[in-house]
């Protein structure tokens, strides 16, 4: 550490950040053959490879001389950081931003052989390569110039840290609010399916054909509701009034026809039902009316930057909420 001043170790890491962004980028663009503005943040800057360069300098500091050390030093260290950044980030955001997951060798998705054996080449280019040249671009300004530089670069860096945070924090909100919708419906479609076989055993046999028709027309009605926000705003209380409706007339005509039957089956009995489906009906419209318009992702400041997000990491996964950031992805593909 003693041999670089901290405004030097600041320069080096702004510096080795953009380096790392725009490798990133150019690599990414040729894999997903468009351009891609990777990272976390908008602007173009990587924390990681300018963090993880300052640790590969730091441990290769004590082999200096030893290529093979250095490297190794290096790739050891840089691929700790990585393991453990990438560990907070899922743990804070419940994603994770870089997945390894089908690699060989991998931990956990963070880390695995090949990016680590990319990290003993970087640390190999670093010392060999780029160091020099940074070193003289440093040493062309003052300490005065290099501290008002950082500042203005930190400056920015950090404002922009702060709304990617912000933004990666909502993404994470919507998530779990899709979620929780879909188990709504799910557990709405278990309660649906328990009044059904009440009635149903206390109807019979002869109304068989007519619940097997109520339980498809759940079903489909549920899938439906599910798989398809976008489709269902603005008119999902129309279906449920439908939907809800045909389920009355139902359990209506199973109660004339089935002949001596419970208790359970009379008209109060089924205006209670109905209005439970009802009030179930109303609070799951609710919810997916809100979040229905998060799957297009248009509009106000925050949904642009859960869009960058998403389109700058086309890697990202979640474990927790696989299918509703599959649908956020599909959804900003199609913007």
């Amino acid at each position: 550490m003693g041999k670089y001043l901290y405004a030097e170790w600041i320069f080096m890491f702004c510096i080795y950040s953009v380096i790392g962004f725009i490798w990133e980028t150019v690599y990414c663009s040729i894999r997903e053959r468009k351009l891609v503005n990777r990272g976390f943040m908008k602007g173009p800057f990587l924390p990681i490879y300018g963090s993880g360069v300052c640790v590969m300098l730091v441990a290769a500091a004590p082999f200096e001389g030893n290529v093979l050390l250095e490297c190794l030093s290096g790739m050891i260290c840089a691929t700790v950081l990585e393991y453990v950044t990438g560990e907070l980030m899922q743990h804070l955001f419940k994603v994770r931003y870089w997945d390894y997951s089908k690699e060989k060798f991998n931990l956990n998705g963070h880390i695995c052989l090949g990016a680590s054996l990319g990290w003993f080449a970087a640390t190999f280019v670093v010392n060999r390569i780029l160091q020099k040249p940074v070193t003289a671009l440093m040493k062309m300004f003052t300490l005065t110039q290099l501290t008002v530089t950082d500042s203005v670069v930190m400056g920015i860096a950090v404002i922009d840290f702060i709304i990617s945070f912000k933004a990666a924090m909502d993404l994470r909100a919507i998530l779990v609010k899709m979620e929780e919708a879909r188990h709504e419906m799910q557990l709405m479609q278990k309660r649906l399916d328990v009044i059904i076989a009440v009635m149903t055993e206390e109807a019979g046999d002869r109304v068989d054909a007519f619940t097997d028709s109520v339980k498809e027309n759940i079903g489909d009605f549920t899938d439906t509701v599910t798989a398809k926000y976008s489709e269902f705003t603005g008119s999902v209380s129309e279906h449920f009034d439908r939907f809800g409706s045909g389920v009355s007339r139902r359990l209506e005509y199973i109660r004339k026809t089935a002949g001596d039957v419970s208790d359970k089956l009379t008209p109060d009995s089924v205006k209670d039902i109905m209005a439970e489906i009802k009030a179930l009906g109303e609070k799951y419209t609710s919810v997916i009316k809100e979040h229905a318009s998060f799957t297009t992702l248009k509009g106000s400041v925050k949904k642009f930057f859960i869009r960058n997000i998403i389109r700058s990491n086309p890697s990202i996964i979640s474990d927790d909420y696989y299918e509703a950031l599959e649908e956020l992805k599909n959804a900003s593909k199609k913007k």
